[in-house]
C-alpha cells in the first residue's frame, strides 16, 4: 500500500470518528407528564454513568447535554415509578410517569431498619404525612386521633398544649406509664407533641411484640416511628404553610342565675327555721324573703361567659426549605404558632426549628445530622387552678354579691370579718392574682454515620444528645386560698429544671438473596442510654399586698422564706445497656419468618435483678402467591400473620431498691431530738417508702394473629387482628402495715390479661379521571382483666386524687376488669310515706322501724302498718335540714339487706373502659377541589361526672354562697317563696307545726319532685346518679380545599398553591351532660374522672399551603 493511500485512509478514519462523536454528544430535550397529561415540575433526569443531570421546569420541560445518546436516562420523582429510557436517535422525548401506588412495595421503618410492607410479619399501622398535613392541628400526636386501629389518642382535656396520651392496644401495664416509645428519623425522642404535621412524611406504629421486642423495655408499650420529610436532589424548593383560626367554648353548663341562686341560698340558710342564725345572716346580706323578687331584674353574672367566653384568634406559620445535590441534601423548617385558650390568661406559644441534613461522603459512607430546637411558653394554671380553686370554683361562684351589688353598707357599723367574706374577688380577678408561667427549651441533636463496605452490609453508629431547660413561676395573690392561709399576703415560687440525656446505638445490618428466592437479613446491635436532671426551687411569702406577679418574681428578696424554703437536687442517673439481634428470612416473599432477641440492663433494679431478656418470633404466609390462588383474580393479596414475644417494663422511680440516707440536724435516734452544737444525725431519706432489693422487671407475653386482605384491584383493604397479652410481676406501689415504720413499698404483685380485637377497612369508593372518593374505618375492642394480685389480697382499694370520695371508689380485684368504678346505687328520694310525722315533736319525720339513736329523738318507732321498715342512711351525713334519713333526701339501695346503708353496700356502678373505640373518615378530590372529614368514636364507657356532683351539693357552702345547676329549681323545697301554701313568703315547709295540716302542705309542695335539694348533700359520695354513659361520636374535623391551576401559578413563579377552610370539633353526638365525655380516658388506675377539666373548644380555620 502506497504512502499516499495510507494517509488518505487515516484522514477518512479521523473524519469518521469525529462525525460519530458529534452524533453521540447531543442535546436531548423532552417533557415529563403524569398519566393525566399534567406536567410534572421538579422531576430529575440523570444520565447513567455521568454527573449530567437536569430538572424539569414549570411546564415539565427539560434539556440535557448527553455524553452519549446510547446511555440510559433515569427519570425520578417522589411518588412516581422511576422511568429509564435510551434516547438513541430521538432528540425529543415524552416521558409519562405512573403513580407509585404499589402499597405492598412501601417501605416501613421498623426496629433500627426498614422493610417492605409486603414482607412484614408483625402488626403495623401507618398514616401518610399527606393526610396529617391536610388537616390543621397543633401537633402530629393530635392528628393521629382515630387514624389507626387499636391506637387510642386522647388529650386529658381541652387546655392549649395539653398532654397527648397515646396508648397502643390498651397498654401493657396496670400501675406504670403506658406511653409508647417515640422514634423520629431513627433517633429516640421524649414525645411527638411539638412536631408540626407539615414536617412529617409518614408515621408507622408498631403494635405487637414481634416488632417492638427489638427495642426491649422501651418498646413494651408499642413504638411510634416518625419519618420527617427529606429533600430530593435538585433545585431548592420553599414551602409555606400558614393558618389562622378562631375558637369558642363548644358547650355550656346550665347554672342558676341570680334570681334562682338567692332562692336556693335562702333555703340553705332557712330550711330549719326562718329565725335561725343562718337565716339572719342571709337576710343581712341578701335581703328579706319578701324582697327576693328584685333579683330577677338586677344584674346577674354568667361566669362561664366572662371567664370561658373568650374567642381568641390564633395562628400557625411554617416555612420549609429543601434541596441539594446528589451528595448533599438538606431540609430545614421553622414553625411558630400561638394557641390562646378560651379561658382568660391561658395559652401556649411554640417555636420549632428542625434541620435535616444528609451528606454522601463517598459511595460507601454517608453522614446525617438532625438538630432540633423547641421553645414553648405556657400561660395559665390549667383546669385545676383557674382562679382560686379551678374551673369548678368559676362555675360555683355566686352570680350576685347580694345587697353589696347595688347598695352601700356603712363601714362604721359593718362587721370587718363579714365584709371580708363579701370582698368581690370574682373569678376574673382571681385569674389576675393567681398566675402561672412556664418556659421550656429543648435542644436535641441526632448524628449518624452509615458505612457500606460491601454489598448488602450496612454498619451504622448513631447518637442522640438532648438538653432541656424548664422554668416555672407561680404567684398566689393575697385573696387566693394560698394567700389567705399566709396572713392574706401574696406567695411566689420559682422552680427550674435542667435535663441531660444521650443515647448511643451501634448496628450491623446484612441483607442478601440466594437464587433469587431466598431472602435473608441479619441485624446485630448494642445501645446505651443515660438520663439525669437537676432542679432548684424557691418559695417566699408575705410579699406586700400591692405586688404583682412580675414584681414578686423579680424581687424574691422582698418576701419571707416559706416552710418549703429553697431546695436543690440532682437526680440519680437513669442508665441502661442493651444488646439485640434479629434474623429474617422469606422464600420468594411467600413464606416469611423472623426471630428477635434483646437483653436490657437497667440501673432501676438492684444487681442480680438488672437484666431483662425479651425474645420474639413471628411468621407469615402469603396465600395469594400460591398456585391454587392464581385463578382467583379478584383477590390481590391474602396474607396470614402470627407472632409471639416478650416485652418488659422498668418505668419506676430510681433508688427504690436501696436504703437512702440524709444528714439532718433533727430527728435523732431517741425521740427525734435536735442537735445543739453543729452535730448531725444520719436519717432516713426514703420517707415512708421502704426499699425492696428484690424488685424486678415487669414482663408482658404478647400474642398476635392477623389477616391482610386486599381485593378489587387494590381498591379495598381489610385487616382484622386478634391479640392476647399477659403481663406478670406487676410493678405496684403497695401499702404496708404502718407498724413497720413504713407505709409503702414497690413490689411485683400479680398478673393481668389484656385481650382485644382490631379491624381496619380502607378503600376507594369512587374513582374516575377527575375525581376520587376514599373512605376508611377502624375500630378496636379491648378488655383488661386482673388474674391475680400479691398472693394474700384479692382486693386492693384506691381513690382518685382529683375528687376524693369519702370512700374508696376504685380497686384492683381478682377477676375484675381494670377501671371499674365502685359506689352506692342511687334509689331516688326518700318518700313521705316512709316516715312517721310525730305531732308531739313539731311534726318531725321519723323513719319507720327506727331506733332513737337513728332518728335523733328519744323515741323508738315501730314498723309501718304493713310491716315496712325504712332503710337508715349512715353514709350521707347530716345537713341544715336534719338527719340524712328524711323525706326528699337521697336514698341508696340496701344491697346487703341489713336495713342500713354502709360502705358494704358499694358495688360496681361503672366501667371506664370503652367497649369499642376507633375512627372513620372520608376524603376526596374533584379536579382542583379536595375535602376530608374525620370522626372519632368511643362506645359504652362510663364517666364519673364529679363536676356535676359539685354543682349538685352544698359542700363548703357556709359563708361562701356557692352556685348549683339550674335544674334544682325543680328540686325538693323547704320554703314557701311566694306564700301561696303557708300565707307567709319564705316560711318553712318542714316542721311547720304552727300551721294546720302542715304535713299535707309539705307533701303538696313536693308532690312529683324527683330531685333533691343541694342543701342536703354535704359529703363527696360516689354513686350511680353521677356515673354517666360517655359514648360519643365526634366530628373531629371537616376540611375543604382548592388548589389553583398550574397554568395560573407558573406565571407568577409558584409551583403549587392550596387554600382551605376547616372546622374542628364541629359537633359531638353524646348523651353526656358535662362539657365533654372524652376526659381522663384510661389514664391509670383511677381514670374516668371529670373534675376541673379544661373545656374543649370549637375552632374554625383558614389556611394555605404554597410551594415556590
Amino acid at each position: 500500500m502506497s504512502e499516499k493511500t495510507r494517509n488518505l485512509r487515516y484522514a477518512l478514519m479521523a473524519m469518521l470518528l469525529f462525525f460519530c462523536a458529534a452524533v453521540q454528544a447531543q442535546i436531548v430535550k423532552g417533557v415529563v407528564k403524569d398519566a393525566t397529561g399534567e406536567a410534572i415540575i421538579g422531576a430529575t433526569i440523570q444520565e447513567k454513568g455521568t454527573t449530567n443531570a437536569a430538572v424539569t421546569d414549570f411546564d415539565g420541560n427539560f434539556s440535557i447535554k448527553m455524553a452519549s445518546t446510547n446511555h440510559e436516562l433515569t427519570i425520578t420523582y417522589v411518588g412516581m415509578v422511576t422511568q429509564k429510557v435510551k434516547p438513541g436517535n430521538k432528540r425529543e422525548l415524552t416521558i409519562v410517569m405512573e403513580e407509585d401506588n404499589a402499597g405492598l412495595e412501601e417501605l416501613v421503618v421498623i426496629g433500627y431498619t426498614s422493610k417492605a410492607r409486603k414482607d412484614l410479619t408483625g402488626s403495623v399501622g401507618s398514616v401518610s404525612g399527606a393526610k396529617l398535613a391536610a388537616v390543621p392541628v397543633t401537633s402530629a400526636a393530635v392528628a393521629l386521633q382515630g387514624k389507626v386501629s387499636g391506637v387510642q389518642v386522647t388529650t386529658v382535656d381541652g387546655q392549649p398544649g395539653a398532654d397527648v396520651n397515646i396508648k397502643v392496644r390498651g397498654g401493657t401495664s396496670v400501675t406504670q406509664s403506658n406511653e409508647p416509645l417515640y422514634i423520629v428519623d431513627g433517633f429516640q425522642v421524649a414525645n411527638i407533641n411539638d412536631i408540626p404535621p407539615s414536617d412529617i412524611a409518614s408515621i408507622d406504629i408498631l403494635k405487637d411484640a414481634s416488632l417492638t421486642a427489638i427495642y426491649g423495655a422501651k418498646g413494651g408499650n408499642g413504638v411510634v416511628v416518625v419519618t420527617t420529610k427529606s429533600a430530593a436532589a435538585g433545585k431548592v424548593s420553599v414551602t409555606f404553610n400558614g393558618n389562622m383560626n378562631v375558637s369558642s367554648l363548644a358547650r355550656k353548663l346550665d347554672i342558676m342565675d341570680a334570681s334562682d341562686f338567692v332562692k336556693y341560698q335562702y333555703q340553705w340558710h332557712a330550711c330549719n327555721g326562718t329565725r335561725s342564725g343562718n337565716a339572719k345572716f342571709f337576710r343581712a346580706n341578701f335581703g328579706n324573703p319578701y324582697d327576693l323578687d328584685m333579683y330577677s331584674t338586677l344584674n346577674s353574672h354568667d361566669w362561664q361567659d366572662e371567664v370561658m367566653g373568650e374567642n381568641p384568634i390564633n395562628y400557625s406559620a411554617n416555612v420549609t426549605i429543601g434541596g441539594g445535590s446528589k451528595d448533599v441534601k438538606f431540609n430545614a423548617s421553622i414553625t411558630n404558632s400561638e394557641d390562646k385558650g378560651i379561658i382568660l390568661g391561658s395559652g401556649v406559644r411554640r417555636t420549632v426549628v428542625n434541620i435535616k441534613t444528609k451528606v454522601e461522603l463517598s459511595d460507601k459512607l454517608s453522614f446525617q445530622i438532625n438538630p432540633k430546637f423547641t421553645f414553648r411558653r405556657d400561660e395559665g394554671a390549667g383546669g385545676d387552678n383557674v382562679g382560686t380553686g379551678g374551673i369548678i370554683d368559676v362555675l360555683r361562684y355566686r352570680p350576685t354579691n347580694g345587697l353589696r351589688e347595688f347598695g352601700y353598707i356603712d363601714p362604721s357599723y359593718a362587721d370587718p370579718d363579714e365584709e371580708e367574706l363579701f370582698n368581690y374577688t370574682n373569678p376574673k380577678n382571681d385569674i389576675a392574682i393567681n398566675q402561672l408561667k412556664k418556659h421550656s427549651y429543648n435542644y436535641t441533636t441526632g448524628i449518624s454515620f452509615d458505612w457500606r463496605p460491601i454489598k448488602g452490609l450496612t454498619l451504622r453508629t448513631e447518637g442522640t444528645i438532648g438538653l432541656k431547660w424548664t422554668d416555672q413561676k407561680r404567684f398566689y395573690g393575697a385573696l387566693t386560698k394560698t394567700g389567705i392561709s399566709n396572713n392574706s399576703q401574696p406567695v411566689a415560687s420559682i422552680s427550674k429544671n435542667q435535663g441531660f440525656s444521650y443515647t448511643w446505638t451501634n448496628t450491623a445490618n446484612y441483607a442478601f438473596t440466594l437464587k433469587d428466592v431466598h431472602n435473608l437479613s441479619f441485624l446485630l446491635g448494642q445501645e446505651i442510654t443515660h438520663n439525669q436532671s437537676e432542679n432548684t426551687f424557691m418559695q417566699n411569702r408575705y410579699f406586700p399586698r400591692s405586688f404583682t406577679a412580675e414584681e414578686a418574681w423579680n424581687n424574691m428578696g422582698f418576701g419571707t422564706s416559706s416552710p418549703q424554703g429553697a431546695t436543690s437536687g440532682l437526680s440519680t442517673a437513669v442508665r441502661m445497656a442493651s444488646f439485640f439481634g434479629q434474623a429474617n428470612y422469606n422464600f420468594d416473599h411467600r413464606y416469611l419468618f423472623s426471630v428477635t432477641f434483646r437483653a436490657d440492663g437497667s440501673t432501676r433494679f438492684a444487681p442480680g435483678y438488672q437484666w431483662g431478656y425479651f425474645p420474639a418470633v413471628s411468621g407469615a404466609w402469603v396465600v395469594s402467591k400460591e398456585k391454587f390462588m392464581k385463578d382467583i383474580k379478584w383477590i390481590d393479596q391474602l396474607k396470614l400473620r402470627a407472632s409471639f414475644g416478650l416485652t418488659g417494663n422498668n418505668n419506676i422511680d430510681m433508688d427504690l431498691w436501696r436504703p437512702l440516707y440524709a444528714i439532718n440536724s433533727s430527728g435523732g435516734p431517741g425521740f427525734g431530738e435536735v442537735t445543739q452544737y453543729g452535730d448531725q444525725f444520719y436519717g432516713n431519706a426514703s420517707g415512708s417508702k421502704m426499699q425492696n432489693y428484690g424488685i424486678k422487671w415487669e414482663t408482658t407475653i404478647a400474642r398476635n394473629l392477623a389477616v391482610d386482605f386486599t381485593i378489587l384491584g387494590g381498591r379495598l383493604t381489610i385487616t382484622p387482628e386478634l391479640y392476647w397479652n399477659t403481663t406478670k410481676d406487676l410493678l405496684y406501689n403497695s401499702y404496708l402495715d404502718p407498724t413497720l415504720g413504713y407505709d409503702k413499698q414497690q413490689q411485683n404483685i400479680g398478673q393481668v390479661t389484656n385481650k382485644g380485637l382490631e379491624l381496619s377497612i380502607s378503600g376507594d369508593i369512587l374513582q374516575g379521571k377527575d375525581y376520587v372518593l376514599s373512605g376508611n374505618i377502624n375500630f378496636g375492642f379491648n378488655k383488661k382483666k386482673i388474674d391475680k394480685l400479691n398472693g394474700t389480697d384479692d382486693v386492693i382499694w384506691n381513690n382518685n386524687s382529683r375528687w376524693k370520695s369519702d370512700y374508696n371508689d376504685y380497686c384492683l380485684k381478682v377477676g375484675d376488669e381494670l377501671g371499674l368504678i365502685y359506689g352506692f346505687v342511687y334509689d331516688g328520694l326518700y318518700d313521705m310515706d316512709e316516715f312517721y310525722f310525730d305531732p308531739t315533736q313539731n311534726f318531725i319525720a321519723l323513719p319507720w322501724g327506727s331506733a332513737a339513736s337513728d332518728n335523733g329523738t328519744s323515741k323508738n318507732i315501730g314498723p309501718r302498718e304493713d310491716g315496712y321498715v325504712t332503710v337508715i342512711n349512715e353514709v350521707s351525713g347530716d345537713s341544715n335540714s336534719g338527719k340524712a334519713t328524711l323525706p326528699g333526701k337521697i336514698k341508696f339501695k340496701d344491697l346487703d339487706g341489713d336495713g342500713r346503708i354502709t360502705e358494704n353496700d358499694r358495688t360496681v356502678i361503672g366501667n371506664t373502659n370503652p367497649k369499642i373505640q376507633g375512627g372513620m373518615g372520608l376524603s376526596g378530590q374533584y379536579k382542583n377541589f379536595d375535602f376530608s372529614c374525620n370522626f372519632t368514636f368511643m362506645l359504652d364507657f362510663d364517666v364519673n361526672n364529679a363536676t356535676a356532683y359539685a354543682l349538685s351539693c352544698s359542700k363548703d357552702n357556709k359563708q361562701t354562697f356557692l352556685n348549683v345547676l339550674s335544674k334544682f329549681n325543680n328540686g325538693w323545697q323547704y320554703n314557701d317563696f311566694d306564700g301561696s301554701l303557708t300565707g307567709t313568703k319564705g316560711d318553712i315547709l318542714y316542721k311547720l307545726y304552727y300551721v294546720d295540716d302542715c304535713v299535707n302542705i309539705y307533701k303538696k309542695a313536693n308532690a312529683g319532685r324527683t330531685l333533691w335539694n343541694p342543701t342536703d348533700v354535704t359529703k363527696n359520695l360516689t354513686h350511680s346518679y353521677f356515673i354517666e354513659d360517655g359514648s360519643f361520636l365526634r366530628c373531629s374535623d371537616i376540611t375543604v380545599g382548592y388548589t389553583l391551576p398550574k397554568s395560573v401559578l407558573k406565571k407568577i413563579g409558584i409551583e403549587k398553591a392550596r387554600f382551605y377552610l376547616s372546622a374542628s370539633n364541629l359537633f359531638i353526638i353524646t348523651g353526656y351532660s358535662g362539657y365533654d365525655p372524652e376526659v381522663d380516658v384510661q389514664t391509670g388506675l383511677t381514670c374516668g374522672m371529670d373534675y376541673n377539666r379544661y373545656p374543649r373548644s370549637r375552632t374554625f380555620t383558614f389556611g394555605t399551603n404554597i410551594t415556590f
